[in-house]
C-alpha cells in the first residue's frame, strides 16, 4: 500500500526569519553553556567576589541587580539588560483537603 503525502510547500521569507531568529537563540544558549565551566574558574581566580562583597558593605540598601548593572557600564558593555526573577510561588494549600498524618519515625 502507497501512502500519498502532502507535498510540501515553499517556505516563505518570513517562516525563514522566524526560523533564523529561533537558530540565532538556540547558538548563543549553546555558547552560554559552553562557556560556563571555563568562565566560572576565571572568575573564581579573580578578586571580583570579594569586589562586589565590599561594594555591597559600603552601599547598604541597594540591589545586587543595580551593582551589576553599574559593573556592566562601566566596563562598557552597551545595552545590558539585568533582571532579577522573582521567586516561584508556591500554590496555597486546599483548605478543604485534609491533611495527611506523617509517618512516625521509629528508632
Amino acid at each position: 500500500m502507497a501512502t500519498t503525502r502532502k507535498p510540501t510547500k515553499p517556505k516563505t521569507s518570513a517562516d525563514l526569519k522566524e526560523q533564523l531568529e529561533a537558530a540565532k537563540k538556540r547558538l548563543a544558549d549553546l555558547e552560554k553553556r559552553a562557556y560556563a565551566e571555563e568562565l566560572t574558574e576565571l572568575i573564581g581566580a579573580t578578586n571580583i567576589v570579594a569586589d562586589f562583597a565590599k561594594i555591597k558593605a559600603r552601599v547598604t540598601d541597594i540591589k545586587d541587580v543595580a551593582i551589576l548593572a553599574a559593573v556592566g557600564a562601566a566596563v562598557g558593555i552597551k545595552r545590558l539588560e539585568i533582571k532579577q526573577a522573582e521567586p516561584p510561588k508556591r500554590k496555597p494549600a486546599d483548605p478543604n483537603k485534609p491533611k495527611k498524618p506523617r509517618a512516625k519515625k521509629s528508632t
